[in-house]
């Protein structure tokens, strides 16, 4: 079985960057309209360039968590420079599920949680695109281990 492996959305940090976009052709056409005067005009473009910087930070953020289901074990990892990792054995999963919010709901995402018996608990991951099919996922895997178990 291939590695199932679940990252955040990045749906919404898209919407940021589209924003930015849309402001920095405001702000170039606002100072074009004025004839490229004053130059203090041209510190409008800082607020565009704060956005993408914010956005930027948050997408790199979102591409350092993952969640991979490999041979039997739920692996979940987060951090770029400095990685924290924890493992959780099929096993030893209790439960799985799923919660959506209207807003999530009407762009297709939702945070996925698993539960895990032991010290491990929780492990949420939120944002995730198409959560259902990844929590049927897990679940299904969960289900072969048990079987393969007997």
């Amino acid at each position: 079985m291939a590695d199932l492996v679940i990252r955040p959305s990045i749906k919404g940090i898209v919407l940021w960057y589209a924003l930015s976009v849309v402001l920095l052709v405001g702000v170039v056409l606002f100072i074009q309209s004025r004839g490229f005067q004053p130059v203090e005009l041209w510190a409008l473009i800082a607020l565009p360039l704060a956005i993408d910087l914010w956005a930027s930070m948050k997408h790199v953020r979102l591409n350092a968590r993952r969640l991979t289901l490999h041979d039997g074990i739920l692996r979940y990892e987060d951090g770029l420079v400095s990685k924290t990792q924890r493992n959780i054995m099929l096993d030893k999963v209790r439960d799985v599920s799923m919660t959506q919010t209207f807003g999530q709901r009407l762009v297709g995402v939702g945070d996925l949680s698993v539960e895990a018996l032991g010290e491990s608990g929780n492990v949420t991951l939120e944002n995730v695109d198409r959560p259902r099919q990844s929590a049927d996922a897990i679940l299904a895997a969960l289900r072969q281990s048990r079987q393969t178990n007997r």
